[in-house]
This record gives structure tokens, C-alpha cells and sequence, in this order.
């Protein structure tokens, strides 16, 4: 019975009780549930009892579709309930281990759908379940997104909102595949000369306390273990280009990339960012979603803290401006 109600608020109710209860984030003033009912019986039914495949089949509106995507994504209310007695916060790294800044941005949205270590914590488990989510978040913004300009079949403000989130949440799970893999790096740049390049693993990173906190894919992406997989890709490219004095040449460039930021040089920007497109084509997207709301307040930080990491990220790799 609770569930049904639950269902049935309006969104600014649903504002009001995720405030409360989180004391955080999630979830929008004057809009609909973004998990909500149809106006067809059984539409409504599937939704209200989570059969979110069935409701596929049977909902007929875009929105409704989008939002049984988001509910197999893990994002709805049952599963905002449950994580309501929890929030991620940073890890400190052991003093003797220089593991950098812990970004939590991605275990808050673990958290909410449901997909954190306290969850699901084995790993193997943990990471399909995280793409088939991130799978299900793109199936969702592709029934909106394509009518974010469309003035011929407009998106509603409901629908904006969803395209957001579900834009928002794709990305910071896009980031966690990619980066939150456990291996680290001193520096973001590779070490030596040409033809003997490394990436210095940080010391005591494998020691029982660190890697407590250094876990692949739990959400909490440490800036060594963005700098371990961003210096194997910058290797990698160096190590494709022919002959030791043009490599020579790239290890001058980046030096100076290292000091000054930017963007990477042009020599290995394509070999290194082309691979990690998918984040640029997320922020861009997110962009253009979020120019047609107007986000304030804690209501609207997932969105935002999703917004900023990821373009803080992309920047600090040398991948945007």
C-alpha cells in the first residue's frame, strides 16, 4: 500500500520526503514522478509493482517508456527509499599513502541505484550490474533526447528532467567503467625516456588499509587512479609513434602540457582521447539538457555534481578545454 501511494505523489511531494530523508540531492521542484504511472491501466500497473520489462511492452507514451528504462536502471523510489538511511562520503587515505582526492560523485549515484559495495560487493556482479544500468540510462535518454530541439513533438518540462537525470547518472557510470579500476599512477604523464616509459604505481597502495578504499568500480575514483589509467593511455600512444626522436619530441610537448594544462598536445590527442569520446559526447548532451532548466539548491545535486566532475575530469586528462 505504501509503495502505491508512494507512487502516486506528486513530484514536489517526492521533492520534499528525498530532502528530508537524504538530506541531500535528488529529485525536482514542479515536476512529475519521473517514475510514474500511465494513464493506461496496465501501463500503470507495471510501473506501480516495478515489472519494468512489462511495462515496455504495454506503455505506449515516450515518457512512460523512459521511465521504466530509469526504473530498471535502479533509479525509483523503492530503491531511493532504501538508500535513504545512507549517503556516500570521502575516504581519507592512510598518511603514509599518497592516493590524492577521492571524488564520491559516482558512489552517490551507486548509492541511489542501489549498486554500491554495501550492496553488491562482489566485484564481478558489482560491474555488470553497473553497465547494464548505464545501458538502461542510455535507452531512456535516447527516447528523449532526440526531441530536446524538436518543436514538432516538444519535450515536456517532466521529460526534460528525466533526460537529465538519466543523462547525468549514464555519465557518471560511463566514468566509473573507464576510470574506478584500482590502478594507480604517481603522475598523470609517463616517466623515463623514449622506448622506457613508466607509470609509477603508488607506493603503498597494495598495503591492507589503502586498498580497502582503492576498489575497482565502487565509485570513489581517487585522482591517482584517474592519473594510472590516463598515464597508460599516454604510453601506449607514445609507444605507437615511430622512431625514438619523434617520441623524444612528444615527452617535450607533454612536459610542458604537464606545467601549462590544456589541451594534449596534437601528436596524441586523438590515440589518447578518441577512446574516451563517449565522456564528451555525455557532457555535451548534458549541456544542452540542462541549458532548458533552470537547477538550484540540493534538490538538483546529482545533476550538477555529475556535471562538474566529469568536467573537471575531462580537463585535467587534457581531452577538453
Amino acid at each position: 500500500m505504501l509503495k502505491h501511494i508512494l507512487v502516486k505523489q506528486k513530484f514536489s511531494q517526492l521533492i520534499m520526503h528525498w530532502s528530508i530523508i537524504f538530506g541531500i540531492f535528488l529529485v525536482l521542484t514542479a515536476c512529475g514522478d519521473l517514475v510514474k504511472e500511465s494513464e493506461t491501466g496496465a501501463c500503470n500497473s507495471a510501473i506501480d509493482a516495478r515489472n519494468y520489462d512489462k511495462a515496455l511492452s504495454v506503455c505506449t507514451s515516450r515518457q512512460d517508456k523512459a521511465s521504466a528504462y530509469m526504473g530498471k536502471a535502479g533509479y525509483d523510489i523503492i530503491n531511493m527509499l532504501k538508500s535513504s538511511g545512507s549517503s556516500a562520503t570521502a575516504y581519507t587515505a592512510p598518511s603514509d599513502v599518497s592516493l590524492g582526492t577521492d571524488d564520491v560523485t559516482g558512489a552517490s549515484i551507486l548509492n541511489i541505484l542501489q549498486l554500491s559495495v554495501a550492496v553488491l560487493d562482489n566485484d564481478t556482479k558489482r560491474a555488470a550490474a553497473i553497465t547494464s544500468s548505464k545501458n538502461n540510462l542510455d535507452s531512456a535518454s535516447a527516447l528523449l533526447h532526440p526531441y530536446l530541439s524538436d518543436n514538432s513533438s516538444p519535450l515536456t518540462t517532466d521529460e526534460i528532467f528525466l533526460n537529465t537525470f538519466a543523462l547525468s547518472f549514464a555519465m557518471q557510470l560511463n566514468q566509473i567503467i573507464i576510470y574506478d579500476n584500482a590502478t594507480t599512477s604517481t603522475t598523470t604523464t609517463p616517466g623515463g625516456s623514449a622506448g622506457s616509459l613508466t607509470c609509477t604505481v603508488v607506493s603503498g597502495a597494495s598495503n591492507t588499509d589503502a586498498a580497502a578504499m582503492l576498489k575497482a568500480m565502487d565509485g570513489h575514483l581517487w585522482s591517482s587512479e584517474r592519473d594510472g589509467m590516463q598515464c597508460a593511455r599516454m604510453k601506449g600512444a607514445i609507444n605507437a609513434i615511430s622512431g625514438s626522436s619523434a617520441q623524444a619530441a612528444v615527452l617535450v610537448e607533454l612536459a610542458t602540457w604537464a606545467s601549462e594544462g590544456g589541451l594534449l598536445p596534437d601528436s596524441i590527442r586523438s590515440a589518447v582521447c578518441d577512446p574516451i569520446a563517449s565522456m564528451t559526447t555525455y557532457i555535451s548532451k548534458l549541456s544542452a539538457s540542462v541549458s532548458k532548466l533552470s537547477l538550484s539548491g540540493d534538490n538538483t545535486k546529482a545533476i550538477t555534481n555529475a556535471q562538474t566532475s566529469s568536467n573537471t575530469l575531462m580537463g585535467t586528462i587534457g581531452c577538453k578545454e
